[in-house]
């Protein structure tokens, strides 16, 4: 059996801005929101809900 060979990372980064974590965090949280009002679509109040079929 070969051995395992060992990759190598470099990591790119630096100490961000206190303006620049402020502008991060706002974009997650738009990430976040946009994927939940995406994901879970709820019955407007004036429309009648649908009732699901029940699978015997």
């Amino acid at each position: 059996m070969a051995a395992a060979s060992s990759i190598e990372l470099k990591r790119h980064y630096r100490e961000m801005s206190p303006k620049e974590v402020d502008d991060l965090v706002a974009g997650v949280a738009d990430l976040i929101v946009d994927f939940l009002k995406k994901r879970h679509d709820p019955v407007k109040p004036d429309e009648p809900k649908q009732e699901q079929e029940v699978l015997a």
